[in-house]
């Protein structure tokens, strides 16, 4: 039994390294270019031996996004966490500021989930949605807690009927806990601040704006207030 576990471990450990290889040529080359034979070769493995842990690119890559946006998720769970005795806006606010944070430390990860899709792959989504849906539920739940104590105004407090029976069935389809209002102005700040940090990841927004956190805090608190709720 105990060499077993050993095993495990000699295996887990060797599979982190090659997804931490992935990561350095992913930084350097761009996700499109991984190849398991160039980083079996700056492992010194052979190639047929980097396939025992991962049968192909793609499953390095699918790897690589549901390791990344589970760690997204802990990040803000960790905030949310962190913040248990405020009120659910400071809570919320924490969080965004969060994602973020995340995003900035981790430039390589969060450019893999939502930056260039790679030529050739499609994620499977069986892998990769609950690994999304989790990160996600921390902010919608969020303003699904929000929504018990403020009422937004018009027009964020009723949905294009088209959107509404599209976001009732991603719920019902990806199991998101919240209420459809929740998950509409979830949505439209997602799209709101990925524009703004992604702008930032690029070098576009720093030499705009000098300070991009500053710039981002003020915009989630000017976005959180259109939406009749104050920080």
């Amino acid at each position: 039994m105990l060499e077993k576990t050993r095993r495990a471990q000699r295996r887990q450990d060797t599979s982190n390294e090659i997804k931490a290889v992935a990561r350095r040529h992913m930084q350097t080359q761009g996700a499109g270019a991984l190849s398991l034979r160039a980083i079996a070769a700056e492992m010194q493995m052979t190639a047929p031996a980097i396939y025992r842990y991962f049968q192909n690119r793609d499953a390095l890559i699918t790897a690589l996004i549901v390791d990344a946006f589970s760690a997204l998720a802990q990040a803000l769970e960790a905030a949310r966490a962190a913040h248990s005795s405020a009120s659910p806006v400071q809570r919320l606010l924490a969080v965004l500021l969060a994602y973020r944070a995340w995003a900035v430390e981790h430039p390589t990860d969060f450019q893999l989930i939502y930056g260039t899709p790679i030529p050739g792959y499609e994620a499977p989504r069986d892998v990769t949605v609950p690994a999304v849906v989790r990160g996600f539920s921390v902010i919608v739940g969020l303003i699904d807690e929000v929504l018990q104590i403020v009422q937004p105004p018009a027009p964020y407090n009723t949905l294009p009927p088209a959107l509404r029976a599209q976001f009732e069935a991603l719920i019902a389809r990806d199991g998101y806990p919240i209420s459809v209002l929740a998950f509409y102005l979830g949505v439209i700040g997602w799209t709101q601040l990925h524009g703004i940090i992604m702008l930032e990841l690029f070098g576009h927004l720093p030499p705009v704006v000098g300070d991009s956190e500053g710039f981002y805090h003020a915009q989630v608190v000017n976005m959180m207030r259109t939406m009749g709720i104050e920080p």
